[in-house]
């Protein structure tokens, strides 16, 4: 195929625009669509490229603008909006989408792609913070337990969205497959904001990443994530924790058939299954202790719900909840879910369908085709990633 066109002009595709970044300056181009780049980017979204990478805190142009909830293939994020704003209350405001700011987050592409497309990797929060949000969560729970147990009728989960555990979190990676994330002597390279000085990571032999492979050698320290947007639409810790615990759930179902030769240390996985935890106590509802008080107002009011299990407007359970100062919860559309009808695994089984998707950055054929972890690779487990370790 000749370069030079019938108009005899070579084709060239007009690059993008480069923004001021960092104390650099812009470069001005004329307007134009650049295909492997994220199109949303910069303050309008609420996102500061300058922020940098969440994991590695390098700042690049090349980023990718991630969401840590998506709501996969299907396309309709009503859905799963609701499910986060309606049934799990996790946001502190009102109208939640999945693009708003607090979802967003960029990442280095390698990141992105070695968390979203293959799970070698996982973020959570770190130990110390998911004991306080579980205790923070567990103690609205018990609340909530009590008001149906005496009334038969309970309100939405209230949390305190001002905790020091909500406005600044701290972070642990997790490496569910270290030796695929960092194959062959490659490196994780983190920035030090204040010092722009480097630390290089490696998967070492106990399979922690660390300074080096050498288990006595500094691991991966858990961090914090500096971000200048006001706290509500900062990265919301628990859509980061959700994020996590599907691949915890998926990574837990995988080892049951194929367990790897040498597994994770035992403090990942209790930061696991703390993770797991939690969530746990997200997609619990109350249900009124048998021979409680509320038990039998509970099983009256069932019998005015509609054929299609939806309260009806107007009934006695949302008279009864207003009349005792509690909160009706009730959707956008004005009816109550038949959500308590479903049961720990099964609310945990549609979460996870609506949120199993991956982010709208690459194409989907990329997600679909895309060729999985080697069997045999992962059978032979990490042995000759061992050698020269002592």
């Amino acid at each position: 195929m000749p370069l030079i066109t019938t108009g005899g002009h070579l084709p060239v595709k007009p690059f993008a625009a480069v923004p001021a970044l960092g104390g650099l300056p812009e470069i001005p181009r004329p307007l134009a669509t650049v295909s492997n780049l994220s199109p949303v980017r910069g303050p309008s979204w609420g996102v500061d490229l300058a922020e940098g990478c969440f994991l590695t805190k390098s700042v690049k142009y090349t980023h990718q603008l991630a969401h840590w909830v998506s709501c996969g293939h299907c396309g309709d994020v009503d859905p799963i909006d609701e499910l986060i704003e309606w049934e799990l209350c996790i946001i502190p405001y009102e109208g939640f989408s999945i693009s708003d700011p607090c979802n967003l987050v960029y990442f280095e592409a390698f990141v992105h792609i070695s968390l979203n497309l293959y799970a070698f990797i996982a973020i959570t929060a770190s130990s110390s913070t998911l004991d306080n949000l579980i205790m923070m969560v567990k103690s609205n729970n018990n609340c909530r337990q009590q008001e149906m147990d005496e009334r038969g009728v309970a309100s939405h989960r209230l949390l305190n969205f001002a905790a020091l555990e909500f406005t600044n979190p701290e972070y642990e990676l997790v490496a569910l497959h270290p030796e695929h994330f960092l194959p062959n002597g490659s490196l994780l390279t983190v920035y030090d904001p204040a010092t722009a000085t480097p630390k290089h990571y490696v998967p070492a032999c106990d399979r922690c990443l660390r300074e080096s492979c050498d288990p006595r050698s500094a691991p991966f320290p858990p961090f914090h994530h500096s971000m200048t947007r006001p706290c509500a639409f900062r990265s919301n810790v628990f859509l980061i924790i959700l994020n996590a615990e599907i691949k915890f759930h998926r990574y837990f179902k995988m080892i049951e058939e194929h367990p790897p030769p040498t597994p994770l240390p035992d403090d990942v996985l209790d930061l696991m299954h703390r993770t797991i935890e939690l969530v746990n106590l997200l997609y619990w509802v109350p249900v009124p202790v048998e021979g409680s008080q509320g038990e039998a107002i509970y099983l009256s009011r069932s019998m005015e719900s509609d054929p299609m299990g939806v309260i009806k407007n107007g009934s006695s359970e949302k008279m009864e909840m207003e009349g005792a100062g509690i909160q009706p919860p009730t959707s956008p559309c004005g009816q109550q879910s038949r959500w308590e009808d479903m049961d720990l695994e099964e609310r945990k089984a549609y979460g996870r369908a609506l949120m199993s998707g991956h982010d709208c950055d690459y194409d989907p054929a990329l997600f679909e085709d895309a060729f999985p972890i080697n069997d045999d690779s992962w059978n032979k487990g990490v042995a000759p990633q061992l050698e020269g370790c002592d």
